[in-house]
């Protein structure tokens, strides 16, 4: 049981220095000591050198029961093993490779689409799982740092085996909600494969292997249609931030830009402006410019591997900066605007190409809402191309702002309890790009 050993106890096992020779064994007596302290089953976690590798069971850091809601549940059943491809550095306390190993067990347990399906029911059972491990990380984490308690935020279910092993570690729990991810989120495919570290760096992203093809394609059979300026324009010239809109409305417009942003020679400025209007939560007509590189100005290098939006297809296709952005105000009118995490890239790069701001009340930040909601599985931090995904629209592009606009469509949506069947938001934008062809001059 935990309380058969002390926190100074598991303080000597899990900052112990690991040897060449001995480090399998070292790190499995510290593994065992940290699941002795949070109330796990010490006997269930293995080091195994196996070949080149070394296998690390570790399903039992967490508790065989939990309880959640007053009620005692059996733990899910999450067996993957770790494949430790590279020994740890000569001398290296054991606690900084037990960090990296959960680490990467959690990587794949906040991933609903790296979940089989099988697991929907007992998606609390492992969100819990997935807490229990972050508070083993928190307390390793507080024995070294003496001069005080940390704090961890842990989101979703919380066991009260978790909270009782934070209590005796020392490390005060900050809790909040999170949403409950749809079915569509979790994987018909996978199943729960050993999970390989083999030290190599993470990679650039790089734009879907079709984003290309289908960047040039909408560029291509893009309208001219043009949209008058409206009397009140969502943005406007002026030197103060607008307030952003607290009140969540049920008719709306949702944007996304695409922008290249580099240095003071390449530039910031906007390369694909994507927007969808909603009418009681049907999307009923959608806006799709590419625009053109302002004089003297590149296009950075990062944007076009994100985007498949190349210089020449701007050029060829694209619309005068002044002209797409009148058009995209016409198109918006008297809407409320909805954009995902604007503040740091939307509205930073109109401000910086336009000096434009949002007026007063015009724009509500998708993004924001989500964390004071309680954010879906991952992190409070989850980009909109991990949203696309949990929200079962991977039928969608990512990075393509008419793609990010619908996603931030469904997400708001969701939200608000009124989730969008994911099929049906794919018909009403096809539908809606169809309308636009049929309106438009087609270049």
């Amino acid at each position: 049981m935990s309380g058969q050993l002390t926190l100074a106890a598991l303080q000597e096992q899990v900052q112990a220095p690991l040897e060449p020779a001995t480090w399998p064994m070292t790190l499995q007596k510290a593994l065992q000591a940290l699941a002795r302290f949070g109330g796990g089953q010490p006997a269930q976690v293995l080091v195994t050198p196996v070949a080149a590798t070394t296998v690390v069971l570790v399903s039992g850091l967490w508790p065989n029961a939990l309880t959640l809601a007053d009620q005692r549940l059996a733990a899910p059943g999450l067996v993957p093993t770790i494949e430790l491809e590279v020994a740890p550095r000569t001398g290296a306390p054991a606690d900084k490779l037990i960090r990296r190993l959960i680490g990467a067990y959690t990587q794949v347990l906040r991933e609903p689409m790296q979940l089989p399906q099988t697991l929907v029911p007992a998606w609390p059972r492992v969100r819990a799982v997935f807490n229990h491990l972050l508070a083993l990380q928190a307390v390793c984490h507080q024995l070294r740092v003496p001069e005080g308690p940390i704090s961890v935020t842990l989101h979703g279910p919380v066991a009260a085996e978790t909270q009782r092993l934070l209590r005796r570690g020392g490390v005060r729990l900050v809790q909040q909600a999170m949403a409950t991810p749809w079915p569509q989120a979790f994987s018909r495919t996978h199943t729960l494969a050993p999970i390989v570290i083999d030290g190599q760096g993470r990679a650039r992203p790089r734009a879907d292997a079709h984003q290309k093809d289908d960047a040039y394609r909408r560029a291509r059979t893009k309208p001219l249609r043009h949209f008058a300026r409206p009397a009140h324009p969502a943005f406007v010239t002026t030197t103060a931030l607008g307030q952003p809109r607290t009140v969540w409305p049920q008719d709306y417009t949702v944007f996304d830009l695409e922008f290249s942003s580099g240095s003071v020679k390449q530039g910031w400025f906007i390369t694909e402006i994507g927007a969808v209007r909603v009418r009681n939560g049907q999307i009923v007509a959608a806006f799709d410019r590419f625009v053109k590189i302002p004089p003297h100005l590149q296009l950075n290098l990062q944007s076009q591997r994100m985007t498949g939006i190349d210089a020449p297809l701007l050029m060829r296709y694209g619309q005068a900066p002044a002209a797409a952005l009148g058009d995209f105000l016409g198109f918006v009118g008297a809407d409320t605007l909805l954009g995902f995490a604007v503040r740091g890239g939307d509205l930073a790069v109109l401000n910086r190409q336009f000096d434009l701001t949002p007026a007063a009340g015009r724009v509500l930040d998708v993004a924001q809402l989500t964390i004071a909601s309680g954010p879906m599985p991952g992190m409070p931090e989850v980009g909109l191309a991990k949203y696309r995904d949990y929200l079962g629209l991977g039928a969608l592009l990512a990075h393509g702002a008419i793609y990010d606009a619908v996603t931030t469509h469904a997400l708001y949506a969701y939200m608000k309890n009124q989730p969008v069947a994911p099929a049906a938001v794919v018909t009403q934008l096809q539908q809606a790009m169809r309308a636009n062809l049929a309106k438009g001059e087609i270049k």
